[in-house]
């Protein structure tokens, strides 16, 4: 296991208005570690009284650049040994409930003003935070599931200054912390030196106050792909550097920031980022959905690398803080230079074996969307298991074990693509990353239609549930006849179903496109929201469709669904 340390840490200084916390650039003792305050601190008005200020003005559009790709060496095609490649039986153990148009084209007051939408959601003790680029809405996760104004995602720190202030860059998060029943809402800056916005809510209110921070990147370089995840004492997040101005891969870095003083509005929460190498990229940090913490002393894992060893293999970190009650003690991070691997069944990259690109083909127009097959989709869900009911059940449930759950996309014996799911699997004891076995996994492709970009969680029963996009070209072989305009769908299993491990139920149509996407670079989503219920049954989940064929005129959905067996 490869390791290293740092013990630094800067001092901080007073300015009027908002705390100003002074981030030194400060060398790291040992491979590439850094430890940082915030540089600005405040605290917000209430997001109610924020979402009723007149919000800017939108001139044209706003194009994301052309993704920033990692070089990945091209592989032969291979044969998918966990493939689904039958359509199931008809008939799920679901029902879908909420079914709801979210921010987007035809969301009340709202134009679509950029491309793609970067859809992300969470989901709290009675509402729910949708944000995509560049805006949200706090919706009632209860019927009529009513939704506030969409407001734009910087005015959260309007009364801070600085650049979280005056920039809306996009790349968005939305987080639950399960255990503080509070939100984390976080976009990282893409101009000037950079930086990472975060606000902690004060309260389970989402509409309510909320802590505001604004934290340094690594080396001044480019962050791009933010990811979230939360844990026990750190919420973790990682990014792919891309250096000073977008200058040029530099690897991900993994970052663990101090929950316990967040959440307190303490300005002196530390930052603690690792940088890793070039060799690795695009890494997801495990976040947590389980009421029950994982077992004490257990480090955030986190996951990535698709393609930078070989395709039947994965990548595993991991981040320590040395000393809870004095994070000046630094913290040990794990994996450096891809020295953890998770064993996978072998896979054929997406889009041919090309990692992604413009593969996707859609009904009616000639313009392909994009597959981010070079990466692992949002996000890396944990769940630990709690005292089940039925344990007599026939088959006999599952043992008791932590479950770790996430998916990319690759290529299907018919020359599309479809979603890798696994759950990955260790025992209720603090283990390292080595410990990690895949329990279950299989690529979803029951036809000749393309499934891409997923999100995928498990409720208390050990039931797991998989949302995508789903589209197809009039030429497309084997699937759906004159094409598919890219819809969102959903994909099950009970645990212990008879469709067996690895295999998923029939999927059910959550809403069907009306149109496709033209232009706009070709990306699509960027990522999408699986979440689970506090109620530990209910899955919330929310993707991207477009209701007419236009550029930029996407359209969002938010829809919930619960299997039969889950009370």
């Amino acid at each position: 296991m490869t390791r290293s340390k740092v013990m630094i840490v800067g001092s901080s200084m007073l300015a009027v208005g908002v705390l100003l916390l002074c981030a030194l650039p400060m060398s790291a003792q040992d491979n590439n570690t850094y430890i940082n305050h915030a540089t600005r601190f405040g605290i917000s008005p209430p997001l109610r009284d924020l979402a009723k200020l007149p919000q800017s003005p939108h001139y044209g559009f706003h194009e994301a650049n052309p993704v920033r790709r990692v070089p990945k060496r091209a592989i032969g095609a291979v044969v998918d040994p966990v493939e689904q490649s039958s359509r199931p039986a008809s008939g799920v153990a679901y029902g879908i409930g909420a079914n709801l148009l979210g921010v987007g084209h035809g969301f009340p007051g709202y134009s679509v003003p950029d491309a793609p939408p970067d859809t992300t959601m969470a989901v709290g003790d009675t509402q729910i935070v949708q944000w995509v680029n560049v805006s949200y809405t706090v919706c009632s996760k209860t019927s009529p599931y009513t939704c506030g104004p969409s407001i734009e995602g910087n005015t959260l720190w309007s009364s801070l200054g600085g650049i979280c202030a005056s920039n809306n860059d996009g790349d968005i998060i939305a987080q639950w912390d399960v255990q503080a029943h509070r939100w984390l809402l976080s976009q990282n800056i893409f101009t000037g030196s950079y930086g990472v916005c975060v606000a902690i809510s004060t309260s389970p209110d989402a509409t309510g106050t909320y802590y505001l921070y604004e934290f340094p990147v690594v080396n001044s370089g480019f962050p791009d792909y933010p990811k979230w995840g939360v844990w026990t004492a750190n919420y973790g997040e990682t990014w792919n550097n891309f250096g000073p101005g977008g200058s040029g891969f530099r690897g991900p870095v993994l970052c663990a920031y101090n929950r316990t003083k967040m959440l307190v509005g303490d300005q002196t929460a530390e930052q603690i980022c690792h940088q890793y190498t070039a060799s690795e990229d695009s890494l997801l940090p495990a976040d947590r959905d389980s009421p029950i913490a994982p077992p004490a002393g257990e480090d955030q894992f986190a996951i990535g690398s698709v393609g930078d060893v070989d395709n039947s293999h994965l990548s595993l970190y991991s981040v320590h803080v040395n000393d809870l009650n004095d994070w000046t003690q630094g913290a040990t991070f794990t994996g450096d230079n891809n020295s953890q691997l998770l064993t996978v069944a072998t896979y054929d990259p997406s889009c041919n074996g090309a990692y992604g690109g413009d593969c996707v083909p859609q009904k009616g127009i000639s313009d392909l969307d994009d597959s981010l097959g070079d990466r692992l989709m949002y996000r890396f869900a944990y769940w630990e298991d709690q005292p089940l009911p039925n344990v007599n059940a026939t088959p006999p449930l599952p043992l008791p074990a932590q479950h770790w759950l996430v998916n990319f996309d690759v290529t299907a014996s018919g020359g599309n693509i479809g979603p890798r799911w696994m759950e990955i699997t260790a025992p209720i004891r603090a283990v390292p990353p080595t410990s990690l076995t895949v329990f279950q996994q299989g690529t979803y492709a029951p036809d000749g239609n393309w499934r891409w970009m997923g999100s995928l969680a498990r409720d208390k029963m050990g039931d797991i549930l998989l949302g995508y996009s789903v589209s197809c070209g009039s030429t497309c072989p084997g699937g759906t006849n004159g094409g598919v305009y890219p819809s969102v769908y959903i994909a099950g299993r009970q645990v212990n179903d008879p469709v067996g491990l690895g295999n998923l139920e029939a999927e059910t149509l959550v809403v069907a496109g009306s149109g496709s996407q033209p232009d706009t670079a070709n990306r699509w989503g960027d990522y999408s929201s699986m979440r689970i219920d506090q109620d530990g049954c209910t899955f919330w989940y929310t993707q991207e469709f477009y209701m007419v064929t236009e550029t930029f005129d996407w359209s969002t959905q938010i829809n919930s669904a619960k299997f039969s067996n889950c009370q």
